[in-house]
């Protein structure tokens, strides 16, 4: 039996000394929960030298018993009588070999976590230990004879790498896996070396090959070189031998220009003389007529003056006549209006008169009537009055009514006859308003007539006054813009002046540039008048681009650069910067920018300029920007993070580092373009100044407007006159019209009243009538004997004549008095009305003789006005007859100026021409030293053999002072004589040239000569010669000798590092090739035998897969369990209960290879059913045997009642420990 029993001591849960066992082929191992099963499990691992981290302890001195035991009796369990005191713990395993040989191994740990290892009671190393137990199969890193308690569901649950990884542990090539990768990194070292060594001399024999060409390369170089340096010495010569022509020549033409400049200058001085005379007198002809021009202003100012008074006495003149007329017209229709009402009242008079003598005769006549009635005598009136007391006394009530109505139709008749009167009073009133009112408002009509026309006048003449204004207005805006248009000019021809005389330099570089361009063809011009903005708004922005640039000279060629330094250089005229167009480089314009930013463009495309020089303004501006703002500016460098120069239109700049410079330049770039543009300013100032002659000509005088503000004066105060006659007009009309309004509803209300009064009266008077006859009735009874008596029909007749008389007479008096009271109110109306018009008549005679007095003394007045103006005018007139014979002397002398500044000017400009023909010989002249002296200095430099007939190139200075190379001849006043120039003793041996080269000196020849220089210089060019090819080459020779020696050095290492490799995988392999093949052979019994039964008695399907073949240790396996009567699924799809069976499968499988005597399982059936249960203990009992032992930890019956012996764990309270029973169970079968 391999595993016979085991023993501990103070070990986790068992305390004291206890032996477990003895353990049979098939053991099984019961007991609750908390036990110690797992203890037991600890134990046989701890024995067997498996790790504390694999026994449930971090450290090892916790294996050690450390539990409490309880008191008997005294104290409950919840007391603790103390701490064990247990110092260390120790497992024994009694083993027993194949041969029945017992063997044990112990090992024991202390407090202080320190193990000791014996085997057979001897104290061995953990090495010794190890191998023992190797010997009988038994492999702790491979854990290969337990499973523990959760390693079926990690199995089940593994990885393909982590099943690679245990296979490697079961079958040892893990332990070659240090090996193998240590020879693995040392082979790929050793090929690395190998490789590098063989790139290195393949390199280096390259280099033997290049060498080589460059050392012929180098030959030909030479060659080539010697002989453009004799192309060189040809030209040379063949330049200074037409250098020599050239000062031959210019020297001769000076001397001969120089005589015929003396007798220019002779003619100039006479002829600047008549032209001095001239303009002498012409000046003073222009003095006198400024002058008398003067007198004739000032006296038509004087004269303009007077003409606003005699204008103004004119119209106080017209205005006084008009009012003295229109005074007289009033008088006139005053006194007319006089006479009629004069006449009228005289008729009224007479017919008041009449009234008053009819109303006498009336009443004369009554009383001689009264005096005719009939007499009675004493006896018959006192019958008469006896009666009547009788009659008194009948019809009493009748007689009463009719006295009552009686004195009512009286009242009623005198009210009438009131009423009456009122009403014809009224009428007449309203007739004389009426007639009145239609004078007034002819009047009125004739006064609105007068005020339209005055206002008309009045307008015309503001509207002249206005016009007179706006056009003194519109010459006055035409001539402030004109001024204004003129200071700008001015203010730019100043700015262009100042900027032209800002700097000395400046002028003396325009001077030395237009020498360069006359004496160097090649010279095109600075940059800044070679473009020009497209816009004016640009201006700034570019002269901020072009920035130093601005100013440098664009030549073609960069010989035609250093000959121009050269030249400037001994003209001490300054510095310059030049840029050649042949050499200069030019970096490519970015695209990218020409629309990158909207409001964003490349400074090249907002300048106009020449093709020719193109590549001179690419140079000069570059990819820089110029933006309409400073945000377009900061989105371009700052926000797209653009490294280009970026200007604004105001000058501001972001440079490609990012800093910012801004305000405005102070040198004024923008006004670089303005020189051209001077020409045009002077022009436009000529043409403004026309103009502000035209406007002053136009221009009205000063006092031009004084008439016509006088009329205006004038008609505003007749106009006001009229409107106060016209404003008391309708005062007047307005008041008769509100009287004939109110004497017209007087009548309309006194109308109906007197038709009410008369009728009243009628209805009284038929009362009256009435009553009348009853009361006759009654006294004709009274008075019928009496009547007879007195012989009258009736008594009525009687009174009747009485009272008649005496009525006729009342009424009578009645009429005459309403009428005459009418005639009077009338008469007194119509006298206020003369007495208010003959006052009228009186103010209107006043006036008439005020302004007659005024017109008097106006007409005297203007009488002297007129003839002080005559005066003037006469006087004006003479002085303008004197101006004009002086203007006619004046032109003449003009046009004789004209004609002598003509001759003089031809004559300058043939001295001109002359001196600057002169001056362009001598140029040249200098121009050919400074040439030549140039060719010596750059023989001396790169000491070229010049053939000399005389001299040596050492007298030629290096410093380049023109006062050693160019003196001017100045023998006569002005200069202009050939320079000398200095040939430092040197003469030249020309006889290497031929006689084409030294008669044809022209560019053609300059062109065959250069071009077989440039030939040999572009060919020269074209080759990179290393000239150090020949010494190089040896070294690298030598270099590859060694090199081949490291090579074959590096090879031999590659090839043992190769081998060592290659015989550590073959084992490593092999090692695990043969555990994969044997487990991967088993893996489908053993599935098959764990879960085939009744319904399925094939079992179950299971395989494993290699991902790499070649190195399957490298890379995962594969493990593939298909269940009874189930399709194929992954092992991650499977249930709990059948991945635990297929893991206990790989497991049984695993330990099939190289078994331990004996396989510890801890509850490894916790997820099986009963049915699996069953299956397992069934596999287990059919595998369990004497040489091969099971020892499971289970808590289902089904599996351990399957066992040969059961191992019972328990916990004893009482000293607080695990306690085993072991029972046989093979007592018990059949």
């Amino acid at each position: 039996m391999p595993l016979l029993r085991i023993e501990v001591c103070d070990f986790k849960s068992y305390r004291g000394h206890q032996v477990i066992g003895p353990f049979s082929p098939f053991t099984s191992v019961i007991g609750p929960n908390g036990a110690g099963k797992s203890n037991l499990m600890d134990a046989i691992s701890f024995v067997l030298g498996v790790k504390s981290l694999q026994l449930r302890s971090s450290q090892l001195k916790d294996l050690i018993y450390r539990g409490r035991r309880l008191a008997e009796g005294t104290q409950t369990q919840d007391e603790s009588v103390g701490e064990g005191d247990a110092q260390k713990a120790w497992v024994l395993a009694i083993y027993q070999d194949s041969d029945k040989k017992e063997l044990q191994f112990k090992r024991t740990i202390s407090l202080n976590g320190s193990s000791e290892y014996r085997l057979n009671d001897r104290v061995v190393t953990y090495q010794a230990y190890n191998a023992a137990l190797e010997t009988e199969n038994i492999l702790v890193k491979a854990k290969n004879f337990l499973v523990f308690q959760g390693d079926v569901e990690a199995i089940a649950s593994q990885s393909p790498k982590d099943l690679t990884r245990l296979i490697e542990q079961i079958a040892g090539s893990l332990e070659l896996a240090q090996d193998y990768e240590r020879a693995k990194a040392a082979q790929e070292r050793a090929t690395e070396n190998a490789t590098f060594n063989f790139t290195k001399r393949r390199g280096i024999v390259g280099e033997i090959r290049q060498f080589k060409e460059q050392k012929q390369e180098a030959e030909r170089f030479q060659r080539l070189v010697d002989e453009r340096d004799a192309a060189v010495l040809q030209r040379l010569l063949w330049k200074l031998y037409h250098i020599e022509s050239r000062i031959e020549a210019n020297t001769r033409a000076i001397k001969t220009g120089t005589k015929a400049l003396a007798q220019l200058r002779l003619e100039q001085v006479e002829h600047d003389k008549a032209a001095d005379q001239a303009r002498a007198e012409h000046a003073k002809a222009r003095s006198d007529i400024i002058t008398r021009e003067k007198k004739i202003k000032k006296q038509e100012k004087s004269l303009d003056k007077k003409k606003p008074e005699l204008v103004d006495i004119d119209g106080q003149i017209a205005h006084a006549e008009r009012k003295t007329g229109n005074a007289k017209k009033q008088i006139e229709l005053v006194q007319q209006e006089i006479q009629s009402q004069e006449l009228k009242i005289a008729r009224q008079e007479k017919e008041l008169e009449a009234v008053k003598k009819a109303a006498d005769a009336a009443q004369a006549e009554n009383l001689k009537a009264a005096q005719q009635n009939i007499s009675l005598s004493k006896e018959s009136m006192e019958e008469y009055h006896t009666l009547r007391a009788q009659a008194a006394l009948q019809a009493i009530s009748e007689r009463q009514q009719l006295e009552s109505l009686t004195r009512e139709e009286k009242s009623e008749a005198r009210a009438l006859s009131t009423t009456e009167s009122k009403l014809g009073e009224f009428q007449l009133q309203a007739e004389t308003l009426e007639e009145n009112i239609g004078k007034e408002k002819a009047r009125k009509a004739e006064l609105e007539e007068r005020n339209t026309t005055l206002s008309t006048d009045l307008a015309v003449a503001k509207s002249e006054l206005e016009k007179l204004g706006a056009e003194r207005a519109r010459l006055a805006q035409l001539e402030d813009e004109a001024q204004q248009k003129v200071a700008d000019v001015h203010q730019k021809l100043m700015q262009a002046g100042v900027d032209q005389k800002e700097s000395e330099r400046e002028a003396r570089l325009k001077e030395a540039l237009a020498s360069l361009q006359r004496v160097f063809s090649g010279v095109r011009g600075r940059v800044v008048d070679l473009c020009k903005p497209t816009q004016r708004k640009f201006e700034v922005a570019v002269g901020v681009v072009l920035g130093r640039n601005i100013d440098a000279v664009v030549v073609d060629t960069e010989k035609t650069a250093i000959e121009c330094i050269e030249y400037m250089r001994n003209q001490r005229v300054g510095q310059a910067t030049f840029i050649p167009l042949d050499t200069i480089r030019v970096k490519p314009i970015n695209d990218k920018f020409r629309s990158f930013a909207k409001g964003a463009r490349l400074a090249v495309d907002v300048i106009q300029f020449d093709p020719t020089v193109e590549r001179a303004m690419h140079h000069a501006c570059g990819n820089a920007l110029v933006c309409d703002s400073m945000e377009v500016a900061r989105y371009i460098c700052y926000d797209k993070g653009q490294e280009v120069k970026a200007v604004t239109l105001e000058g501001t700049v972001i440079h490609k580092s990012g800093l910012i410079t801004g305000g405005r330049s102070t040198q004024g770039s923008g006004k670089k373009w303005e020189e051209a543009d001077v020409q045009k300013l002077r022009k436009t100032r000529e043409t403004l100044a026309q103009q502000l002659q035209e406007i002053a000509k136009q221009k009205p005088r000063a006092n031009a407007d004084d008439p016509i503000v006088a009329e205006i004066q004038r008609l505003q105060g007749a106009l006001q006159l009229a409107a106060d006659d016209l404003s008391a007009c309708r005062h007047s009309l307005e008041g008769k019209q509100k009287e004939l309004r109110h004497v017209r509803s007087e009548i309309k209300k006194l109308t109906p009243e007197a038709e009410q009064r008369t009728k009243h009266l009628k209805e009284l008077r038929a009362k009256m009538s009435r009553l009348s006859g009853i009361v006759n009735a009654a006294e004709d009874g009274v008075y019928s004997s009496f009547c007879r008596k007195i012989g009258v029909a009736d008594i009525r007749v009687y009174q009747g004549a009485e009272l008649r008389a005496v009525e006729v007479a009342s009424e009578a008096r009645l009429r005459f008095d309403g009428q005459i009271a009418r005639m009077g109110h009338q008469l007194k109306f119509e006298r206020e009305d003369l007495e208010t018009r003959r006052e009228r008549l009186e103010r209107l005679n006043g006036v008439t003789t005020m302004e007659t007095n005024t017109l008097k003394s106006l007409s005297k007045r203007k009488k002297e006005l007129e003839k002080e103006l005559e005066r003037m005018q006469a006087e004006i007139k003479e002085m303008q007859d004197d101006l004009d014979a002086t203007s006619t002397h004046a032109a003449e002398l003009g046009k004789d100026v004209e004609e002598k500044k003509r001759v003089a000017g031809k004559t300058t400009k043939a001295v001109d021409k002359a001196s600057k023909e002169i001056g362009i010989k001598n140029d040249e002249i200098e121009q050919a030293a400074v040439e030549r002296s140039s060719i010596y200095r750059r023989c001396k430099m790169d000491k070229l053999d010049l053939p000399l007939a005389s001299g040596n190139l050492n007298n030629v200075p290096m410093d380049e002072k023109l006062a050693d190379e160019v003196a001017m001849e100045v023998d006569d006043e002005d200069g202009f004589q050939p320079k000398t120039v200095q040939d430092y003793g040197i003469e030249v041996n020309f006889s290497v040239l031929d006689d084409d080269e030294r008669e044809d000196g022209s560019g053609e020849m300059a062109g065959q000569l250069e071009g077989n220089i440039n030939k040999l210089t572009v060919e020269i060019e074209r080759m990179v010669p290393n000239m150090k090819a020949t010494d190089r080459l040896d070294d690298v020779e030598a270099k590859l000798a060694d090199t081949e020696k490291d090579a074959d050095k590096a090879r031999k290492e590659s090839k043992s590092t190769r081998d060592e490799f290659n015989d550590i995988k073959k084992r490593r392999c092999d090692l695990f090739n043969r555990a994969y093949e044997h487990i991967s052979n088993c893996i489908d019994q053993v599935y098959k035998d764990l879960t085939k039964g009744k319904a399925a008695p094939m079992g179950g399907v299971a395989y494993l897969s290699l991902e790499d073949s070649e190195e399957p240790y490298l890379s995962g396996i594969k493990y593939h369990a298909m269940p009874p009567m189930k399709r194929f699924r992954d092992m991650e799809q499977l249930s709990g209960g059948e991945k635990t069976v297929a893991a206990l499968a790989l497991l049984f499988a695993i330990h099939s290879y190289q078994p331990a005597p004996f396989f510890v399982l801890d509850e490894v059936d916790a997820a099986l059913d009963n049915t699996n249960v069953a299956k397992i203990a069934n596999y287990i009992q059919r595998q369990a045997s004497d040489a091969f032992q099971f020892i499971v930890i289970s808590l289902k019956g089904s599996l351990y009642e399957r066992g040969n012996s059961l191992v019972g764990i328990y916990r004893d309270q009482d000293v607080n420990s695990s306690r085993t029973l072991t029972l046989d169970l093979t007592r018990y079968d059949g």
